[in-house]
């Protein structure tokens, strides 16, 4: 039985602020067990006038991120309020470094508008954008 299953918990896959654990616990309320993952045909790109990116399918493309194990109903809807209207949590597979293949969640950008077809960085968002990330949204 997959981990995402097991008694009702759920796994996240993340790929932008939500990588950082010291993000995810004030998110979320603490840092469950994570690995690294990668997320097959789907691209991470910025978001107009912010400094977290979005999620969308996209074939040929990968995502790179952290696949956060076993979060609790309670630790879910926390998340869901953190993303908001803009991001629909809709169910993915991704694949650790060993190729093992996880259920997880994933938060894709739901609207029409409102990216930039450019990637995101997440060493430009430790180092620059956290700081108008942290003052907005923390």
């Amino acid at each position: 039985m997959d981990q995402s299953e097991t008694a009702g918990r759920i796994n996240v896959f993340t790929y932008g602020s939500l990588m950082l654990s010291f993000v995810f616990q004030r998110v979320a309320g603490r840092c469950p067990p994570s690995i690294e993952a990668t997320l097959e045909n789907w691209r991470r790109v910025r978001v107009d006038n912010e400094t977290f990116p979005a999620a969308v399918p996209a074939d040929g493309d990968q995502v790179r991120g952290i696949l956060w194990l076993g979060l609790s109903a309670h630790e879910i809807a926390r998340l869901d309020h953190f993303e908001g209207e803009h991001y629909q949590r809709v169910s993915v597979r991704v694949r650790d470094p060993s190729g093992k293949v996880h259920a997880a969640e994933v938060y894709q950008w739901s609207r029409a508008d409102g990216l930039i077809n450019e990637p995101w960085d997440i060493d430009w968002f430790k180092t620059v954008g956290i700081k108008d990330f942290s003052s907005k949204y923390l």
